[in-house]
C-alpha cells in the first residue's frame, strides 16, 4: 500500500473532484449543490478526502504522480475488521457532509449496486473503488500508470478484481488492462446505466 502524506490529500482530492464531477453518481450525491459547480467541487473534495483516508487505512492508495494529479483507491485483502472500521468512519463523515436526505440517496445507490454484485461471487476480490486524473493532466498516460501498481499487487495475490463505471467511454480503456464487462445495470436514482467490469486472477 502506498502511503501518501495527509498533507497531499487536499491536492489529490481536488484532482479527483475535477476528474469526476460530471459522473452521474457524483452528481447525484452532490444534488444539494444544484447548479453551483463551485459548491459541487468543494463537496466532492471533502467526499474524496474521506475516501482517501479510508483507502489509506484499509486498502491501498496509489498516486498518479508527485504533483497529486490523481489517484487510484482500492479495497484489498486487508482483514475485514479493519475494512469495516475504516468504512464506518467514512460513513460517519458522509452523513455529516451530505446531509440526511442525500445520504439516504447514497445508501440506496450503494445497496442497489451491492445487490447487483452479489451473484458474481466477488466477495474475495479486490475493488477499484475510485480512479481519476485531473483534466489538465489527462492524455499523458497517467491513467494506466496509476493503476499499474495496484494491478501488479492483485496479480501477486492471485486475486480477481472489479470496478463499476458509469462512463461507457472508459470501457475500452479498462478492457486493455484485462477487465471484461460482467453486466450492465440501470440505476434509478442516478438516471443512468453503469457497467460492472471484472478482471480474473492472473494465471502466471
Amino acid at each position: 500500500m502506498s502511503s501518501p502524506s495527509n498533507i497531499a490529500f487536499p491536492r489529490i482530492a481536488r484532482s479527483l473532484a475535477a476528474a469526476l464531477a460530471g459522473d452521474p453518481f457524483y452528481r447525484t450525491v452532490t444534488v444539494a449543490c444544484g447548479e453551483d459547480e463551485a459548491a459541487r467541487l468543494a463537496m466532492l473534495e471533502a467526499y474524496f478526502a474521506l475516501a482517501l483516508a479510508e483507502g489509506e487505512q484499509a486498502g491501498r492508495v496509489d498516486l498518479a504522480d508527485a504533483a497529486g494529479h490523481g489517484a487510484a483507491i482500492w479495497t484489498t485483502d486487508t482483514p475485514a475488521a479493519l475494512r469495516q472500521a475504516a468504512y464506518a468512519q467514512r460513513e460517519q463523515g458522509l452523513r455529516t457532509l451530505l446531509g440526511p436526505q442525500v445520504f439516504a440517496y447514497f445508501s440506496a445507490i450503494v445497496a442497489n449496486m451491492e445487490h447487483a454484485l452479489a451473484p458474481h461471487g466477488l466477495q474475495d476480490a479486490w475493488y477499484l473503488s475510485i480512479a481519476g486524473i485531473a483534466p489538465a493532466a489527462q492524455g499523458q498516460g497517467l491513467g494506466a500508470s496509476v493503476l499499474a501498481p495496484g494491478l501488479a499487487a492483485v496479480d501477486a495475490a492471485r486475486a480477481a478484481c472489479f470496478l463499476e463505471t458509469y462512463n461507457e467511454r472508459s470501457l475500452q480503456f479498462y478492457a486493455r488492462l484485462g477487465f471484461v464487462v460482467a453486466g450492465r445495470y440501470a440505476q434509478a436514482l442516478t438516471g443512468s446505466d453503469y457497467w460492472l467490469m471484472v478482471r480474473p486472477p492472473s494465471a502466471a
